[in-house]
């Protein structure tokens, strides 16, 4: 397999993985009833919209497709997302900010893996995957920093 190919496929994982946080935080903004909870998750919707724009790019520049069907992500987003639906039935803000976090977890874990191997010897895609990195963790940790401020104000939960 060509570095363009191995590159193409990890960048690919990573688009499935924006997707479906893109659908997750839509799904969140829906079944919250805090207009500062759909505010965030609102926010969250749109930047996830401009990171798969970007990976559609890089993927393009590797002469890649980003709207081919690959399987090798099912299972993360699956495993992620799949959580947000069940805590959605109990529609409590306290669940829905735990099955974002979660899922956003796996996306972190999904491109810490992608930044080992081949893709450390390509600065630009190193550095281009870091970036999209940092600003995910970004949303994970004003996601942590809420899910906790829950328990301040209610300790009973």
């Amino acid at each position: 397999m060509s570095y363009s190919e191995n590159y193409n496929k990890q960048l690919h994982r990573l688009y499935k993985i924006l997707q479906a946080s893109h659908k997750g935080y839509i799904e969140a903004k829906n079944h919250t009833e805090s207009s500062e909870l759909k505010d965030l998750f609102g926010k969250y919707t749109v930047d996830r919209e401009y990171l798969m724009q970007q990976m559609r790019d890089k993927i393009a520049h590797y002469g890649g497709n980003a709207d081919l069907d690959h399987d090798d992500a099912v299972g993360l987003l699956h495993r992620g997302w799949l959580s947000l639906k069940t805590s959605l039935t109990a529609n409590t803000d306290q669940n829905i900010l735990e099955s974002c976090r979660n899922a956003d977890q796996v996306a972190l874990d999904a491109y810490d893996d992608a930044l080992q191997g081949d893709i450390l010897n390509d600065f630009e895609l190193k550095t281009f995957l870091m970036e999209q990195r940092l600003y995910i963790n970004e949303n994970y940790t004003e996601l942590d920093r809420r899910y906790f401020s829950l328990f301040k104000k209610n300790p009973s939960l």
